[in-house]
């Protein structure tokens, strides 16, 4: 029995020693899609900050993510007045606004 037991302390001592941090199989390879969103920013590697910076500073994703399907149309959802507040220019809304219009020209078409 007691052997049992010394060899169950030392599988136990063992197991609580090991490393539980996991790390990732490959390396990042920049696709946002493969962050883990589980994560609090606290846990979130240098690289996994940078890609939500980008993604909440960047003008085309930022803009594009407002482009919703609302009754058998495409919409850009965000006013101009909106755009200027989030820093992005009329050039690029009046460019979005077209492909929003021609998204919708194509949708027609089908």
């Amino acid at each position: 029995m007691k052997k049992i037991t010394q060899t169950l302390m030392f599988i136990i001592l063992i197991a609580s020693c090991a490393d539980n941090d996991i790390l990732p199989d490959k390396p990042f390879n920049g696709n946002a899609a493969e962050v883990d969103s589980t994560k609090t920013v606290g846990e979130l590697p240098e690289d996994s900050l940078n890609i939500k910076y980008m993604m909440q500073t960047n003008s085309d994703l930022i803009i594009s993510d407002r482009i919703i399907y609302k009754n058998s149309i495409y919409v850009l959802d965000l006013s101009l007045e909106e755009a200027k507040q989030l820093s992005i220019s009329d050039k690029m809304y009046q460019k979005y606004v077209e492909i929003v219009s021609n998204m919708n020209k194509d949708n027609k078409e089908h």
